[in-house]
This record gives C-alpha cells, structure tokens and sequence, in this order.
C-alpha cells in the first residue's frame, strides 16, 4: 500500500474571490447633511446580499428585496452588480452612482455656458465634473487658473460642439485612467 500526500485536482480548495452576481439596496436621496454641508449627492448602501444561484430561490429573493424597495420610498433603488464580495459591490453601486453625477454636472457645465452663446476654454475636475465656472481665452490660461491642474481636463467650448451625458461619462473615465496611469495602447489596464 502506497500513501501519497498529494491531493487530486478535484478536492484542492479554491483559496481566490471568483466575480458573483450581488442584490444591492441603494437610497439615491439627498442626505439632509450633505445638502445642508453643499456637498455632492452620495448613494447610501442599506444592504448587499450575493444571489441566489438557484432560479426559484433568485425570482424570490428579486421579489421580496424588491418588494421592500417598494416599501421603503421612491428613492430607495434595487441594484444588480457584479463584485467579488459584499464590501466590493457596495463599493461598485456607490462608484457608478458618483460617475453618474460627475457627467452629469460636467454637461451642466458645458450647458451654462452654450445656452450664452460663450466660447472659451473650460476647466472641468476630472473626480465630480465640477467646474470653477470661468471660461478662459486658451488652455494655458485655463491651467494656470486651477490649484490642481492635474486634477483637471481642459477643453474649448463651442455650439458647434454639444456634450452628451454619454460623452461627458465616456471623456470623465478616459480621464481618470489616463490620469493614474493605467492607459496602454489607449486602453486601461485596470478595473
């Protein structure tokens, strides 16, 4: 009789995070302190919950989070995300939530300015799409304005050139991945 201390492939444990399917609950609503602070808007996670695998127990679990949402008020929002634990994919919905809201208040931004018939060089916070609201004759000037230039992308505004939500969301995460350095080949190597 011979006794190896090797085990078989089929019974060695998996020690590595494998990506699930999370249920998360989200309240979207403004927090009396951050609107009171003038902060932006932030999403509250009331709860995260991995789903089930099974299909009766999935429709079920949907429902009776879902239902709850219901309950709760139209602010409170049932979110599906793929993550690697609880803690990641709260991390996930409130990451979306701020991206969101940054290209949002960017093409606000670009907006203000279009509706006057302005042109200019624009400064925008690549972090929330905030602007400081001052166009500048060039992007040098828009630059040198900034107390973090690199915290910033610069652009010339015309009305021959409109800003989708899209593109504000698209140009924002280009920029952030470009800022960090994670950019090769003109794609990010991150996730």
């Amino acid at each position: 009789m011979t006794i190896t201390s090797q085990t078989s492939a089929a019974s060695r444990v998996q020690l590595g995070k494998a990506p699930a399917e999370y249920l998360v609950i989200a309240d979207d609503g403004p927090a009396v302190d951050d609107v009171r602070a003038g902060r932006a808007p932030e999403r509250r996670v009331r709860h995260v919950e991995r789903r089930s695998v099974h299909p009766v127990e999935r429709q079920l679990q949907w429902d009776e989070l879902e239902g709850a949402c219901l309950d709760a008020g139209e602010t409170v929002r049932l979110l599906t995300c793929t993550a690697v634990s609880h803690g990641h994919a709260a991390h996930v919905a409130r990451r979306e939530f701020a991206a969101f809201n940054a290209a949002v208040r960017m093409r606000d931004e670009i907006d203000r300015h279009l509706e006057r018939g302005e042109r200019g060089w624009l400064a925008i916070r690549i972090d929330d799409g905030g602007s400081d609201g001052e166009l500048y004759g060039d992007r040098a000037d828009a630059s040198a304005a900034q107390e973090q230039p690199e915290a910033c992308t610069y652009f010339p505004i015309s009305p021959l050139l409109p800003w989708t939500p899209r593109m504000c969301a698209e140009h924002l995460e280009f920029m952030t991945h470009l800022r960090h350095g994670c950019m090769i080949h003109g794609r990010p190597t991150c996730h």
